[in-house]
């Protein structure tokens, strides 16, 4: 074997190191993303439940029909401006500085000032 076949045979198995470091790789971001899949679908059928409670209690206690209720859901999913089948919560503004702060941000990037909690079902 030449010094040429030694070179090309040392490339071909360190390419196949390579390969199979990245199946690994690969493997554990599947596991990791279907871990997370079940965790998301366990968080949904909680979430179903709770609302199936919810709409079961605010009918047989308040009277609520189901039209009202399409009529509410319309009003919550145009709050944004688009009726899009989702829930989005805009930027909130800062009391301090009146910039706007971002879903989720517990201080002003601004400013600093602590912002309020916000409400119960914006932090599911």
């Amino acid at each position: 074997m030449g010094l040429w076949d030694l070179h090309q045979e040392m490339n071909i198995r360190a390419l196949q190191s390579d390969q199979m470091l990245a199946e690994t790789a690969a493997d554990g971001r599947f596991d990791s993303a279907r871990d997370q899949a079940y965790r998301l679908e366990d968080r949904l059928e909680r979430l179903l439940l709770l609302t199936d409670a919810l709409w079961e209690l605010a009918s047989e206690k308040l009277g609520v029909t189901e039209e009202q209720l399409a009529a509410k859901v319309t009003e919550i999913d145009a709050r944004d401006g688009s009726i899009d089948g989702r829930r989005t919560r805009p930027a909130t503004t800062c009391p301090q500085c009146s910039s706007a702060v971002p879903k989720g941000r517990a201080t002003c990037m601004f400013c600093g000032a602590a912002q309020p909690a916000p409400p119960p079902f914006d932090t599911v």
